[in-house]
């Protein structure tokens, strides 16, 4: 992939993140940067593309992106993209699986978490919530908190991710969590497991009262079948335990069920390229 190559040679590039809080970051080297992944992404998927080949493109925002946020990737797409389907990142998720009615998808991304209400129609503004607490808030709450207890450690984003990624959890209990992180090139084992349970519960709460939020202001006659359909997808479902920890919040409620889904990284894309098949050409946005 070419951004494990990227970062697999940061030392002798100048990166640029091209996205923040899930959207592309409005300046000209982010803008100039998602044009060129979008380029390859296309020349990676029609490389016998010929000229005059027209492309659609179906792209996913979070649940409230503004209208400057769809402005930006219309100006990022043009030349490039004939068409463009802009979509809700939690609706492509219930796209994918097939789920529309009564039910509540929590996507939990890099940049943002996206909870959609499904109802069995497009879902209106009032049924969407996007928090910008997600994997990004989450490697800044696990680095803050193992440099207050462990200040001689060198870290990097790579390393905290990996860590995340091997060792997030908010369950009750776990295995010991013991890393090896260097003090000045010396390296030595620390324990994070204490740190790792409460960084992950600073993003799980907030998620977990807007999820009840979504809950308690729907209509009380299906409040019960929204509760017992919840959808965790996104990197962040795969976290242990965040599918007991949602449900545990609403037990005051009335009790839930959380399922996340198999395919974490890619459900979004699947819902998206399904949609893509199924739109009439009058949905598309001409560029």
């Amino acid at each position: 992939m070419a951004g494990d190559e990227a970062l697999a040679n940061r030392l002798a590039l100048d990166l640029v993140w091209p996205l923040a809080d899930g959207v592309v970051r409005e300046d000209e080297r982010a803008m100039e940067a998602t044009g060129l992944i979008l380029k390859h992404l296309i020349e990676q998927a029609l490389p016998s593309r010929k000229s005059g080949d027209r492309v659609h493109a179906a792209v996913g925002v979070p649940a409230q992106a503004s209208i400057n946020n769809k402005k930006a990737l219309l100006d990022v797409t043009e030349g490039t993209v004939d068409k463009l389907l802009i979509v809700s990142e939690a609706f492509a998720v219930a796209y994918a699986v097939d789920r529309f009615d009564e039910c509540l998808i929590v996507d939990i991304g890099a940049g943002t978490t996206d909870i959609c209400r499904m109802h069995g129609s497009m879902p209106e503004p009032d049924d969407q919530v996007t928090l910008k607490i997600a994997g990004d808030f989450l490697d800044a709450e696990i680095t803050r908190a193992i440099h207050e207890k462990y200040p001689e450690v060198q870290l990097t984003p790579q390393i905290i991710r990996r860590i995340k990624e091997k060792y997030g959890y908010v369950s009750d209990t776990s295995d010991p969590i013991r890393v090896t992180l260097s003090n000045r090139g010396i390296p030595a084992e620390y324990d994070i497991t204490d740190i790792m349970r409460e960084s992950c519960l600073q993003m799980t709460r907030p998620i977990a009262a807007a999820v009840q939020e979504l809950v308690g202001s729907f209509d009380p006659d299906f409040q019960a079948d929204l509760r017992q359909n919840i959808v965790l997808a996104g990197g962040g479902s795969r976290l242990k335990g965040i599918d007991l920890a949602i449900e545990r919040s609403l037990k005051a409620y009335g009790g839930a069920s959380a399922d996340c889904v198999q395919d974490a990284e890619y459900c979004g894309c699947l819902g998206a390229l399904k949609m893509c098949v199924d739109m009439p050409e009058e949905y598309w946005e001409r560029i």
